[in-house]
């Protein structure tokens, strides 16, 4: 196998695994139990305190946000591969460039409007445009811009903290959040997707009262992905091993260390107990804030490094999976919904964090087995290639 096929093969073995973290994260909303605090969780008899708060504390230090920023990574280094490759035809890669990311904004509104409030690819459209500006731009100053990103965010979320009133009732259920829940619970398909617009506005809400911080988080990465790209990372990684095993086993046990610190209120630990709310919360986001991309960019010089020297069937069979990475995406919200929601099997708040998770496990083995199938008979994936000749009529119609 050449170093081209290879990284190939790579960079979508890493979409696979982070299709799986993904689905570990957004399962247990289904279940219920990310829209709630442990003593919630403990007043509504969903899980035991003393296996609950343990499991979602390793989850957040691990998983939470860890794997979107991943996925966003990979977003920037896929439009520049495909820029390049237009480039080299001798197409117009802007205007092709476009046209994928207005159909993918259709595609996202519609899974996120009607089927899943959490979806990404909306989001992914909407600032994805940014990249047409930043590919212009050297690495140095695309190194400045991630830096400015950083800072800007971790200010403007400092100053709303400050500015906010603090919750006095973080304890008790909001009448919004039980009105969601016994939809998800019982509610018609009908009564379910009618929540999912409540549920697009409340996230975009929520983003925006902690400062744009997932937003920051996904052009950070965008243009990481973009500068990989640019100093052909994946064609380096056996030149670039030792000194990025260096870095990361220096950086990951720091930046697992601080994502814990702002982790330990889920066990009930409060460390800055003497400060002003304001300020514990503050210190504490910002914890969380600088951990997450940090963890991110661990877990790709780890995987690139491993998946690279790689020849294993379960390597190949996840590059199935990260292939038709967007298929899979969708196909994650079709089983979940017929999982949890009350319309269908009706698990949501039936199960605890630890059985929900376990159903991670089937669901990940379906779709690398449907993945490798698929391969077989089609060059790419149903919703790919449905994005692809959309993006291709729209670039026509516009010529």
């Amino acid at each position: 196998m050449t170093h081209t096929s290879q990284r190939i093969q790579v960079i979508d073995a890493i979409r696979g695994i982070a299709l799986f973290g993904i689905l570990v994260f957004n399962i247990q909303t289904y279940a219920l139990f990310a829209f709630l605090e442990p003593s919630q969780v403990d007043q509504l008899q969903l899980d035991q305190p003393q296996s609950y708060a343990p499991l979602q504390f390793v989850f957040h230090v691990l998983v939470n946000a860890q794997f979107y920023t991943i996925y966003s990574f990979l977003f920037g280094l896929g439009f520049y591969m495909l820029t390049q490759k237009n480039e080299q035809l001798g197409l117009n890669s802007t205007k092709i460039f476009k046209s994928r990311l207005w159909i993918l904004l259709l595609l996202g509104l519609i899974h996120g409007l009607i089927f899943w409030f959490g979806d990404i690819l909306h989001k992914y459209a909407l600032f994805g445009f940014t990249l047409l500006y930043f590919n212009k731009k050297s690495t140095k100053t695309l190194y400045q811009w991630m830096a400015g990103i950083m800072l800007f965010s971790a200010v403007l979320r400092t100053v709303i903290i400050f500015l906010t009133p603090p919750n006095t009732d973080s304890h008790e259920i909001s009448p919004v959040i039980m009105q969601v829940l016994n939809t998800w619970q019982h509610g018609s398909f009908a009564a379910v997707v009618g929540m999912q617009k409540l549920g697009v506005a409340m996230l975009w809400f929520m983003g925006l009262k902690n400062g744009l911080s997932g937003i920051a988080h996904y052009l950070v990465m965008f243009i990481l992905g973009l500068i990989a790209g640019k100093s052909n990372f994946f064609l380096r990684i056996p030149a670039l091993k030792q000194k990025m095993l260096k870095i990361a086993f220096f950086v990951f046990p720091l930046a697992l260390l601080l994502k814990a610190f702002a982790s330990l209120n889920i066990l009930g630990i409060q460390v800055l107990e003497g400060l002003p709310e304001p300020w514990q919360e503050s210190i504490i986001s910002l914890a969380n804030f600088i951990a997450v991309p940090f963890i991110a960019v661990c877990y790709l010089i780890f995987l690139s490094v491993f998946l690279f020297e790689s020849t294993s069937i379960i390597f190949k069979w996840i590059s199935n999976a990260g292939k038709i990475g967007l298929t899979n995406y969708l196909m994650q919200t079709v089983l979940c919904m017929i999982l949890f929601y009350g319309y269908a099997l009706g698990f949501s708040g039936k199960l605890t964090l630890l059985e929900t998770f376990i159903w991670v496990i089937p669901i990940y083995c379906f779709q690398l087995l449907f993945s490798t199938i698929w391969l077989r008979y089609y060059k790419t994936g149903l919703v790919e290639n449905l994005w692809r000749k959309l993006s291709s009529a729209l670039v026509s119609k516009t010529s």
